[in-house]
């Protein structure tokens, strides 16, 4: 389980917990979740999120279903009978969750050692997971041709997106999909009501509703 900026560096890691472990039950057990749960974890004061707004959004982060929903950790609408402004919501948080998908797959791509089980005490396997990951961020920032043009996945000028080169050579690592059953709290959902709202008003980009 790991956090994954915009520039595809792992800004966290958590290594060699059991698979059968949902993402969200993960996150629970980290220090990171932890600090997360208690708002003590030093993200940004909340600010609006245009510069016309009045009312001071939090930061957040985006998560697929597994994660519980919270004030700093959105999620995507569930079901399939979805309100118009419900599906463009998903759509930009399913954009924004490709960066954590092709930092994976980048690093799978780029350290032959995660292209199959490996054979090693959990510890071992968890410290090369770690190592892996820490030079991956090092060759994100020294290194050019560490993830060059048509890498990852790109979009075209019709906005139709296209996949990374390591989609088509690699196997990417497993992702964790089991869905925790936890009720979000009123404000979780404000907080993501507003961001609906944001994504089909001031924040909109104009291909958003073909998609």
């Amino acid at each position: 389980m790991a956090v994954v900026g915009a520039d595809y560096e792992f800004i966290m890691v958590d290594a060699g917990v059991n698979g059968r472990v949902s993402d969200g039950g993960v996150i629970a057990v980290t220090e990171f979740g932890r600090l997360l749960d208690d708002g003590s974890l030093g993200l940004p004061e909340p600010a609006p999120l245009h510069q016309n707004d009045v009312t001071a959004m939090p930061y957040v982060f985006v998560g697929d279903d597994a994660f519980a929903m919270s004030e700093n950790l959105l999620k995507p609408y569930g079901g399939d009978r979805l309100e118009s402004d419900q599906r463009i919501y998903n759509y930009r948080l399913s954009r924004a969750r490709r960066v954590t998908e092709n930092a994976f797959g980048i690093l799978t791509a780029r350290f032959g050692v995660f292209q199959k089980a490996m054979q090693l005490s959990p510890e071992k396997a968890t410290l090369i997971t770690m190592t892996c990951c820490y030079l991956h961020n090092f060759l994100r920032k020294k290194s050019r041709c560490y993830i060059g043009p048509g890498a990852v996945d790109w979009e075209d000028a019709n906005h139709e997106m296209h996949a990374g080169e390591w989609r088509a050579s690699q196997r990417q690592l497993e992702g964790l999909r089991a869905t925790m059953n936890r009720n979000a709290g009123n404000t979780a959902r404000l907080v993501r009501d507003a961001f609906r709202h944001y994504f089909c008003t001031q924040g909109q980009v104009p291909w958003q509703d073909g998609m």
